[in-house]
């Protein structure tokens, strides 16, 4: 019966149509991530880079003497444990060590683009480096030998 071949083409031919129409007006189904938030108190003397900002990280660093550095995912519960003893040693050593936590979870954040950690909390600790250009005597500079 070539009447109904023809009826079940422009059937078929009709519910393509109809597919492709609907699923290319489908919305995504991936609701994108909330912007992040503090994850130290205001009053902290922890700098919190909460939105990852590992650039300005590295820019203070630089400028400090001695900073130690923060690494935190927010939802992860040894960060949140850790957080309370990074503020407690941030509140006694703040005049002699610089404290700066990074959120490095949020995916927008440039910490999370080029770092790639395994675990959290993760903490670096720089001491400014001095270069000495002076002569390696021990005789010259009795401060150069250890005991």
């Amino acid at each position: 019966r070539p009447e109904l071949l023809c009826g079940a083409v422009a059937l078929g031919c009709a519910l393509l149509l109809a597919l492709k129409f609907t699923c290319s007006r489908a919305k995504d189904v991936i609701i994108p991530a909330k912007p992040p938030v503090s994850f130290f108190s205001l009053r902290s003397p922890v700098l919190d880079l909460f939105q990852g900002q590992l650039d300005y990280a590295e820019y203070v660093r630089r400028d400090s003497e001695v900073v130690l550095l923060f690494f935190y995912a927010p939802w992860c519960g040894q960060s949140i444990a850790a957080r309370a003893e990074i503020e407690q040693a941030a509140s006694r050593l703040s005049d002699q060590v610089l404290f700066v936590a990074i959120n490095c979870w949020w995916n927008q954040g440039k910490c999370r683009k080029q770092k790639h950690f395994f675990y959290f909390p993760v903490i670096y600790l720089y001491h400014r480096s001095l270069e000495y250009s002076g002569t390696l005597s021990s005789v010259a500079h009795p401060s150069l030998l250890v005991i």
